[in-house]
């Protein structure tokens, strides 16, 4: 029996990208692990480091992974432009089109436009990138619950957090 090798630190975040913290120690979340955030010009912008767990078995990053950063980012981005003063914008649709793999190491980065917010919905697209090269591209409409000036508002935390940063 071969000893298992320590895990690599993970590598460095690009430059002015802050990691978002996970919401719960445990369930889907925990497993897949977060996403990292960067405003710039009133947008937002998200990216993660591949790394093995996010990996299938051909040794690329599951298409699962990627879906599941469009579908957390894409509602964050809405959330993060608009002033909604919810906590969460629940997925009604999302569409993902596979355009190339990306593989462990890679940093894909998200860029999203905010087409149009509703008083029921949201609908956003995004494009994942690899360096110039585009690896997914997403369509989601979220929808939009009535806002809770009293409540958890995850834009207005997400703005104040990437401002003091």
């Amino acid at each position: 029996m071969t000893p298992a090798r320590p895990a690599e630190p993970p590598a460095p975040l690009p430059a002015h990208f802050l990691s978002i913290p996970v919401f719960g120690h445990s369930g889907f979340d925990a497993l897949t692990g977060s996403f990292a955030v960067r405003a710039e010009n009133g947008h937002l912008l998200a990216g993660f480091r591949v790394e093995p767990k996010h990996c299938n078995h051909a040794g690329t990053c599951h298409g699962g992974m990627l879906a599941t950063v469009c579908d957390g980012y894409l509602a964050t981005a809405a959330m993060f432009e608009h002033d909604l003063q919810v906590p969460i914008l629940p997925t009604m649709s999302l569409t993902v089109d596979f355009l190339a793999p990306a593989r462990p190491g890679d940093w894909v980065e998200f860029h999203a436009d905010v087409l149009r917010v509703t008083r029921n919905a949201a609908f956003v697209q995004g494009i994942g990138r690899v360096g110039p090269h585009p690896v997914i591209r997403a369509s989601g409409i979220f929808k939009r619950p009535a806002p809770d000036p009293k409540g958890f508002d995850a834009g207005e935390e997400l703005r104040k957090l990437l401002r003091t940063s």
